[in-house]
């Protein structure tokens, strides 16, 4: 049986990798803020109630 090649689509390109990157950094940075964000929150809530 003869390996098959891949569709041309499928195939990663450095322009697919670079997006794929970009998207990484991206989603984390915004689950940093997310993070940073409820921290505070929980941390005025506890402030705010003494």
């Amino acid at each position: 049986m003869k390996p098959m090649r891949r569709d041309p689509s499928r195939r990663v390109t450095p322009e697919l990798l670079a997006f794929h990157i970009r998207r990484a950094h991206a989603l984390r940075a915004e689950a940093y803020r997310m993070i940073v964000r409820a921290f505070w929150a929980r941390l005025m809530k506890t402030i705010h109630r003494r």
